[in-house]
């Protein structure tokens, strides 16, 4: 059947409605695909499939992975010119910037994505079972020996006081690693994308947690790091044991790269994504989260402004 044709006969069959045919359509063509999706698996996907997941595919999605690229393609051109071309190695806490990362991941930086929550409000005063977790950074090639060189290591992360990257910091070097300071250096994602943070909604959606959903590894808070092992893969994460979490997921990745492989990262405003959340229970979690961001946009501000009177 031609692809038209196809694509005619659900949109106008009365059976379906909105959110059905999405996810029967969208469900279809990702069970044709790998689950190990990547540039190569994607460039082997049938042009019928294509179209229909493009066609198919929730806007708010598609809006989503573009915007990922496109902050990650940003990142990445940041550091390119500030380290050398790929000269550094990129370690992403948590889940905030996760789906950000394994994007610049596939532009070709050397990234790793480790999973660490709950740093907010500092350390805790004991730590349990840092030799599992240790045992993890090892074997993701975060150890002494890989730090030793002069290669720059840059931990990321979404930060409201940068509380949070300073608490990862000093576990990683004194529970972890038990390095002398001045290992890493730190770059809160906010700082990164100042423009789209303040002037284009991101504040509000890295407030309510809208890049979580796309995130490859799951939540792992300090009083839990035996975890670390099922937590720091979303084939085994307890966030993905959903079917519907691994759809929105998978159909996620498979825009990523779809974008990639036609080197597209323009920067596209998440309409639907932002219209959704003002519309949503958690509107008013939205202002809140939104007049905090004013605040301390406004506190910035003074602060420029004094400092250039001296």
């Amino acid at each position: 059947m031609k692809i038209n044709n196809f694509k005619n006969y659900i949109c106008n069959n009365i059976s379906f409605n909105k959110q059905k045919k999405y996810y029967h359509i969208g469900n279809y063509c990702l069970e044709k695909i790998p689950d190990n999706i990547n540039s190569e698996t994607i460039k082997k996907v049938s042009l019928p499939l294509k179209l229909l997941l493009r066609y198919f595919s929730p806007i708010r999605i598609k809006e989503m992975a573009q915007i990922n690229l496109y902050a990650a393609n940003k990142v990445k051109s940041y550091f390119d010119s500030l380290y050398g071309i790929n000269d550094y190695t990129l370690i992403a806490i948590g889940r905030s910037v996760a789906s950000i990362a394994e994007c610049a991941k596939a532009l070709g930086a050397d990234v790793k994505i480790i999973p660490l929550s709950g740093l907010r409000n500092g350390l805790p005063k004991k730590i349990l079972n840092t030799n599992i977790y240790k045992k993890y950074l090892d074997s993701i090639g975060i150890n002494k020996n890989s730090l030793n060189g002069k290669r720059k290591h840059i931990l990321i992360d979404y930060t409201y006081s940068g509380n949070s990257l300073d608490a990862a910091k000093s576990f990683l070097e004194q529970n972890c690693l038990t390095f002398n300071d001045k290992q890493f250096e730190c770059f809160p994602i906010n700082s990164l994308l100042k423009d789209e943070f303040y002037n284009n909604g991101w504040d509000l959606l890295f407030s309510l947690n809208r890049f979580k959903l796309y995130s490859m590894v799951g939540k792992l808070n300090m009083n839990n790091l035996k975890n670390v092992y099922t937590q720091a893969n979303a084939n085994t994460a307890e966030e993905y044991k959903s079917p519907a979490a691994r759809y929105i997921r998978k159909i996620f990745l498979f825009h990523v790269f779809d974008k990639l492989n036609s080197n597209k990262f323009v920067y596209v405003k998440p309409d639907k994504e932002l219209k959704m959340l003002n519309k949503h229970y958690l509107s008013q979690k939205a202002m809140s989260a939104r007049l905090k961001f004013s605040i301390k946009r406004l506190n910035n501000s003074f602060e420029s402004v004094s400092c250039d009177k001296f």
